[in-house]
């Protein structure tokens, strides 16, 4: 394990960078927003990341982050639990994304880390974006030989929504081109359709004969037009194979590959939120001075359905434990 000063907040807070190494992968995680800085794979790094706090702190793309305390949209930024509607922070239009300042733009503290593992917990205060009860999460990155695992356990003090999720950016290319010519496969037979809005609107239309039948490995920059500029949707997993990772059970939800890499996404979650950088472009350059680039990356976030607390889903009571896993390998091809 290696720890490295990252910098400071204008606040003073330290944050510091803690980077294990195996033989065949590196990952570096910050103790900002328990942020996933940088994930090296027989020899190439293929997850966004800056140089420097500074980056983190100007960009809005939330690199690597764990989201929380709801991942995802919420429609008009706002849901009722027992009678009582909570008014959340807007920051997508009348909106509420990503927990508004949510946990990837937080000081978590690192309870642990060794040469393959990093714990890191934050407390979310009562009332913290407008989300009622406190919440003391706890998250876990695990080196694996070729790829890394994230643990989740969420416990609150009062009944609130939870969805956690992380939301690195890959580019098995490393960085510098787009992911157009990447194939992707969902293991999924419906999506949840989205407004103009990219608010579910209660459908979940079958992928069959749609550009979002990802079922068999397909060229992403096969599927764009004018009439579709790119993913940014919910996949309602149906997966078919799984693995064993760290001793758990997982469904295979999606892979990605590129002329020599394959990337497999494993989870014991419903949902997976393809988004392959619509609105990159504008953030700083990633490390070592790369621009970031429309389509130039792609993330694969696991998850419970976008706007599901609207619906009344999605809620854990006192003392309750949310728990998530998930999984990401590398293969050569």
């Amino acid at each position: 394990m290696k720890v490295q000063n990252f910098g400071s907040l204008p606040t003073g807070e330290q944050i510091y960078k803690y980077t294990c190494e195996g033989k065949n992968c590196s990952i570096s995680v910050l103790n900002f927003g328990a942020i996933l800085q940088n994930f090296t794979v027989f020899g190439r790094s293929i997850v966004g990341g800056f140089d420097t706090l500074d980056g983190y702190l100007k960009d809005d793309s939330h690199q690597g982050g764990i989201i929380g305390r709801v991942a995802n949209r919420i429609k008009d930024a706002r849901f009722e639990m027992d009678g009582r509607t909570y008014s959340l922070t807007k920051n997508d239009g009348d909106n509420c994304l990503h927990g508004g300042v949510g946990f990837d733009r937080r000081v978590w503290s690192v309870c642990e880390h060794t040469d393959n593992k990093i714990m890191l917990e934050y407390t979310s205060e009562s009332g913290e974006e407008g989300f009622p009860n406190s919440l003391k999460v706890r998250v876990c990155y695990t080196l694996l030989d070729s790829g890394f695992a994230i643990a989740y356990s969420a416990v609150p003090d009062g009944k609130t929504p939870i969805s956690l999720t992380n939301h690195a950016y890959f580019n098995l290319d490393g960085f510098g081109g787009t992911i157009e010519e990447h194939k992707v496969q969902v293991f999924a037979d419906t999506y949840t359709a989205v407004g103009e809005d990219l608010i579910p609107t209660g459908e979940r239309p079958p992928v069959a004969g749609t550009v979002f039948d990802l079922r068999e490995p397909a060229v992403i920059g096969e599927r764009l037009s004018a009439d579709f500029i790119g993913y940014d949707h919910n996949f309602n997993l149906k997966p078919t194979k799984s693995g064993n990772i760290l001793g758990k059970s997982l469904s295979l939800a999606a892979t990605v590959e590129n002329r020599d890499l394959r990337l497999l996404a494993y989870t014991d979650k419903p949902a997976l939120q393809l988004y392959i950088g619509n609105f990159l472009g504008n953030g700083p350059a990633f490390s070592g001075g790369i621009p970031q680039i429309y389509h130039g990356a792609m993330c694969l976030e696991t998850q419970t359905e976008p706007n599901s607390v609207t619906r009344g889903e999605g809620f854990y009571e006192s003392s309750e434990e949310y728990t998530h896993f998930t999984a990401y390998t590398v293969e050569k091809i």
